[in-house]
């Protein structure tokens, strides 16, 4: 079991140099200044520069190929689970089917033809299952580390705590915003969704490094 354990947190590691490297090049080709805090993701998968208008192939290419990446890890990992005697492994195996779903139909450029439906859904899905599968994997560590030392409240305590509150609380925010952003187009609500959907990335990358074998 503890082959498997290692394999699944390789495979969780690897989402993070996975999506760095693919929003990096992305960001580097993308054929106009790129506002970090002010414009999705999405806008680097374009097939044109969003303010512009660029052709905006190369960065266009590489973000369907980065996102394919995270979509074909979360599916081994999916895999992985569900032949596993793992804890919670239907749990877990079901969101991360619904995080390869989501980076499937996210790497579908967001202005190509009439598929800016598909894509919306597919970051909805892949930025909520990104975000709730690290929150029951952090939620499930702390669990765990506190059943073992229950009277002990050191700074593993204290930061396990606040790891568990701050995912929570940032995919949270993320949901409330996004979809009705989307739906109203409101500048307020579409900036807190660009600037929670990079603090979702950033948080949770971090968080998912933190990992012990035993919380796969």
């Amino acid at each position: 079991m503890e082959k498997m354990q290692r394999t699944i947190r390789y495979l969780y590691w690897l989402i993070v140099p996975v999506l760095t490297l693919t929003i990096a090049l992305g960001i580097y080709y993308y054929p106009e200044p790129y506002k970090f805090f002010q414009e999705f993701l999405s806008d680097l998968g374009g097939q044109y520069s969003t303010n512009e208008g660029h052709v905006n192939q190369v960065s266009s290419i590489i973000m369907s190929v980065g996102f394919g990446l995270c979509g074909l890890i979360a599916l081994i990992v999916f895999i992985l689970y569900f032949v596993s005697d793992l804890r919670y492994k239907y749990l877990k195996g079901s969101i991360n089917l619904v995080l390869a779903f989501g980076a499937c139909l996210i790497a579908i450029p967001h202005d190509k033809g009439n598929l800016l439906v598909l894509h919306t859904v597919g970051a909805a899905l892949f930025m909520g299952g990104y975000g709730i599968i690290n929150f029951i994997l952090q939620l499930l560590r702390f669990v765990r580390k506190r059943q073992e030392l229950p009277d002990k409240k050191s700074f593993d305590f204290y930061l396990d705590a606040s790891v568990v509150i701050l995912v929570f609380l940032i995919i949270l925010i993320l949901l409330i915003v996004f979809i009705p952003s989307e739906i109203t187009h409101n500048p307020i609500l579409r900036l807190l969704s660009v600037i929670f959907q990079k603090l979702v990335i950033i948080v949770d990358c971090i968080a998912i490094l933190l990992l012990d074998l035993d919380d796969m």
